[in-house]
């Protein structure tokens, strides 16, 4: 199950697979004096990529593709977002199918998670697990009411929907690091950090397009975790990349994009 283990690093954070930002990442204007206009403008970019959107994705692994990815974001009649994502891969007789669907709220320009669920199918063990935010209460629980082990923190997130708070605070673009806390599919908290490498060209469904290079910071060297974000594509992730000991061991290519009205 090495090989596939991956997919779940590589596409939802824990894909890689975040309680407070850190300062370098965040500055929350209800805590200082930031100027007004500036809190504005990161709300309106936070709105304008905040879209309803489907993008699929080709699975390769060293020039082979092993399976597909799928990222979904759509809005509801209240206005409360869903973010799906889904993974089916499959390398000689093993085979791995991952879902994540998180709910969420937009408060300024914070992802607030409402719910997240998380199921893995497959060669080995099943795993599922759900937790709901229990925001007015500063809580967690089971989407069947019962405790986690995650304590709650500011601006906690999921590790699902973290991938989509990153995509604004590169759009928002006031700082070339991040930080976050969130919990990840086995219900523990985690802490993930992030930093803008580099900007480059990439080929995109037919088109030499400018994009955002991302690292995700490690306290070793073992594993890279690169994802890359267009611009000219309302920053919408268009590539990830995992090396182990040197060798890729997965990447994921866009395939197809759709905006659809209605956000």
């Amino acid at each position: 199950m090495q090989k596939l283990s991956v997919v779940s690093t590589l596409f939802c954070l824990g894909l890689l697979p975040l309680a407070a930002y850190s300062a370098a990442a965040r500055v929350d204007p209800q805590f200082t004096n930031m100027n007004t206009d500036v809190s504005s403008e990161w709300i309106a970019m936070a709105t304008e990529i905040t879209q309803p959107y489907k993008a699929i994705y080709d699975l390769n692994r060293r020039g082979r593709t092993h399976g597909t990815a799928e990222r979904e974001l759509s809005v509801n009649e209240n206005g409360n977002w869903r973010y799906r994502t889904s993974t089916e891969a499959s390398i000689l007789f093993l085979s791995d199918r991952r879902y994540n669907d998180s709910s969420f709220q937009m408060n300024g320009y914070y992802v607030e998670p409402l719910t997240y669920e998380y199921a893995r199918r497959g060669t080995g063990s099943d795993q599922a697990y759900s937790v709901r935010f229990q925001r007015p209460e500063n809580q967690l629980q089971t989407l069947e009411g019962e405790p986690v082990a995650a304590e709650w923190r500011e601006h906690l997130l999921d590790a699902n929907a973290v991938l989509h708070q990153l995509q604004i605070d590169i759009a928002i673009g006031e700082s070339e690091s991040f930080a976050y806390d969130l919990i990840d599919e086995d219900g523990r908290n985690e802490y993930y950090e992030f930093a803008v490498v580099a900007q480059e060209t990439m080929q995109v469904l037919g088109d030499t397009i400018d994009v955002v290079k991302v690292e995700r910071v490690r306290d070793h060297n073992r594993r890279q975790t690169y994802f890359w974000f267009a611009p000219s594509l309302n920053f919408t992730l268009v590539g990830m990349q995992q090396i182990e000991g040197g060798k890729e061991q997965l990447r994921l290519v866009l395939n197809d994009l759709t905006f659809y009205e209605g956000g």
